[in-house]
């Protein structure tokens, strides 16, 4: 009797031991890393155990996997010793063969084995686990980063062994590559977990868009371009800039294809303040950089702050000017909308008026405007809302003219001359399919 129950104590134990290991593990991979290096900052030694482990996911799998083997292997051999030989022989009380009733107890014992170690300790310590994260790796982080560092030579021989049998497999790379697909599977995982804010989850999917992002597609087109004849005198040009807002302004002779350079706010206020008044434009140009309206937004970022310069001229295929694109343009791709002094005024690009319609600006992004709706326009031809209406008709729209695609209604409300301002988007109902087609 006194085996028996030091058996079970045994059994117990190293059930125990086991949930405790695997609640710990389940802990370090899932609690925040940021709050820990805080801490750690701030001289917390638990804090520190735990970054270590949790930051080092090859040591802390291995050092699972192998305590994970060594306990399933000990649990497995107590319960076959200690519930065995007393389920054997009530098996042979039920008139079993000796020979039927020892298999009959070793496979009960092991579907019981296995069924409490999956329940009571992989499950529920996981469970445990992960909802307190934190609180469980700051206690537990110090054990197992002992227990680690004692497992280190067994861990050692272990990966080495299996990376000399696995070689002629899987060569010799040190690394796994992590597609962009996998991290945004990740990304919507976290975000649906309540890991990350719905700001970040729209920021990381504006880092990898911004890598396929044209500059034509991010600058201010050329009929928006706020801009000088070389010839103004400078007391007008002190007036546009005061208006516009801006810190630097295209300067042109004869037509806006003929960009001659850039005029800085802070060079006419020099001027001004000494009273020279009287000089040239022409004299107080500074270069402009000049990049093709197909170059990626992600390399032109890259060149400005080389640089060192906050706007580039943007030229079509046939060199003539096709706009201006400047660094806050190409930040606001990744955080969004940035807004300033100067910017209280501007209009949004859309207003919701209910449900199913809205107001939008003619000029807002067309992947912009199949984000918000969910809708998938054609960027093939057009990069804008306004683009996609005139390669629609085929012609300059009209107020109150209407085309209907991808299950929307798209009505002309304002234009300036010729251009489009805005349009009202209406979701619609599939059209009907024509009877003479399903014929």
């Amino acid at each position: 009797m006194n085996e028996s129950l030091t058996g079970l104590l045994v059994l117990g134990g190293f059930l125990l031991l086991n949930a405790i290991l695997k609640m710990a593990y389940a802990a370090l991979i899932n609690t925040h890393k940021a709050r820990l290096k805080e801490m750690a900052e701030e001289g917390h030694t638990r804090a520190s155990n735990a970054l270590s482990l949790a930051t080092n996911a090859t040591r802390l799998l291995a050092s699972q996997q192998l305590t994970d083997l060594v306990l399933r292997f000990a649990i497995a051999v107590v319960a076959a010793v200690i519930l065995t030989p007393p389920l054997r022989d009530w098996l042979i009380d039920q008139d079993i063969s000796a020979r039927l009733a020892s298999w009959l107890a070793y496979g009960g014992v092991l579907l019981m084995t296995a069924v409490l170690t999956l329940i009571l300790g992989e499950m529920v310590p996981s469970n445990i686990g992960v909802g307190h994260a934190d609180t469980i790796a700051l206690w537990l982080a110090g054990p197992i980063n002992a227990l680690s560092h004692l497992l280190a030579p067994a861990l050692q021989a272990a990966q080495w062994i299996s990376g000399q049998i696995a070689a002629p497999f899987v060569g010799r790379s040190n690394g796994t590559t992590v597609t962009e697909e996998e991290i945004m599977l990740l990304v919507d995982a976290g975000s649906e977990g309540g890991a990350i804010e719905d700001e970040e989850k729209e920021m990381i999917y504006s880092i990898f868009q911004f890598g396929d992002t044209l500059v034509r597609e991010v600058m201010v087109p050329r009929i928006d371009m706020v801009s000088l004849d070389i010839n103004t005198p400078l007391s007008e040009a002190v007036d546009i800039i005061v208006k516009a807002g801006h810190s630097r302004i295209p300067v042109y002779e004869e037509s806006i294809d003929h960009i001659r350079g850039l005029l800085y706010a802070k060079d006419l206020l020099a001027l001004w303040h000494t009273g020279d008044t009287n000089r040239p434009l022409r004299e107080l140009l500074r270069p402009a950089h000049f990049v093709p309206e197909s170059k990626k937004a992600g390399d032109l970022l890259t060149d400005l702050q080389q640089r060192k310069i906050h706007l580039a001229i943007v030229i079509d295929e046939y060199g003539g000017t096709a706009g201006l694109v400047t660094i806050e343009d190409l930040i606001e791709e990744i955080v969004g909308e940035i807004r300033d002094e100067y910017d209280i005024n501007e209009e949004e690009d859309y207003q919701q008026v209910n449900e199913n319609e809205y107001i939008v600006d003619a000029g807002l992004d067309l992947d912009d405007l199949n984000r918000l709706l969910d809708t998938e326009l054609s960027t093939e031809e057009s990069d804008t809302l306004g683009g996609y209406i005139f390669s629609r008709l085929g012609n300059v729209p009209t107020v109150g003219e209407q085309i209907e695609a991808e299950g929307l209604r798209l009505e002309v409300l304002s234009l300036n001359d010729r251009r489009l301002r805005k349009i009202r988007v209406t979701r619609i109902a599939p059209a009907a399919e024509p009877e003479d087609s399903r014929e």
